[in-house]
């Protein structure tokens, strides 16, 4: 996991993160800590946040923007660390999420946007564990009645099938493969609860991925914008396969099929959405 991963190369992916990448979840998240179920009040100027696994930085960007400056990113790629360096004023640092080098109770809100799927596992079970160990550590590092928030998705919303991604109908294996490795916000809840936090609350996230870039059906023919989903590492795994189901796009696009593909998972995520937030409170 030197690179924040146990199975994607972000040192090289990162630096085209952002082509296909927005802070989805962002605003509703600070909407949910300002909300009338928070345990006390937010103010930007004096909340300490930690994103755990910042990449390259859009969730601090977006913190930023709303108003907070007590900011702290902890990645293990370089090249994301700089990207974030470049975009906003934070303290940045590499690291590993597993050991986390901060003191007790340095914040008010942890943190973790799509990065729990990437700890070493085996099955559900262990992933289990290796995900109460992290929060179990985040923990720690939280003051009394802090938050502890992550955006993920889904193990549903990845499906080829009946997901919201319009081109994992072309890398089904792969997206099987991907949606495996998420928790469901059930076991999450459960995780939180075992590791003394409280008040969790789960919230399909508002907001989605779709910008010009993310539409393009010719997309998954360039690298650079296949850098700003992990997906494409599983399909790296075994590049035969992933050459024919390019041409299968190819097919598809060159007939005009792909347009109602991406149309119809454009309806269906009005309802199935692409992400969940949760969000739970240090007792």
């Amino acid at each position: 996991m030197n690179t924040g991963s146990s199975y994607e190369i972000y040192d090289k992916t990162h630096s085209d993160y952002d082509k296909t990448r927005l802070a989805v979840g962002n605003e509703q998240l600070v909407a949910m800590l300002s909300s009338g179920a928070s345990s006390s009040p937010v103010t930007p100027a004096a909340f300490r946040i930690l994103d755990a696994g910042c990449g390259t930085g859009v969730h601090l960007s977006a913190f930023a923007r709303a108003g907070f400056t007590s900011l702290t990113g902890l990645d293990a790629s370089v090249t994301g660390l700089a990207q974030a360096s470049r975009k906003v004023q934070a303290n940045l640092v590499c690291g590993d999420i597993r050991t986390m080098p901060f003191a007790a109770a340095s914040f008010d809100l942890i943190l973790f946007s799509f990065v729990l799927h990437h700890l070493p596992h085996q099955d559900e079970q262990s992933l289990i564990a290796a995900t109460r160990a992290v929060i179990a550590s985040a923990s720690e590092l939280l003051a009394p009645g802090g938050r502890l928030a992550i955006i993920t998705c889904d193990p549903e919303q990845l499906s080829a099938e009946r997901g919201s991604m319009w081109y994992y109908k072309y890398f089904p294996e792969a997206a099987a493969k991907l949606a495996a490795r998420f928790l469901s916000p059930a076991a999450f809840a459960e995780t939180l609860k075992t590791c003394g936090f409280g008040n969790v609350v789960s919230e399909p996230v508002q907001q989605t991925y779709w910008t010009d870039a993310s539409l393009d059906a010719s997309g998954p023919f360039d690298s650079a914008w296949r850098s700003g989903d992990s997906l494409f590492a599983i399909c790296a795994q075994d590049a035969e396969k992933f050459a024919a189901q390019l041409e299968v796009l190819r097919a598809d696009i060159e007939s005009g099929a792909v347009q109602a593909q991406i149309a119809s998972v454009r309806k269906r995520a009005e309802s199935v959405k692409q992400a969940t937030i949760i969000v739970a409170t240090k007792n």
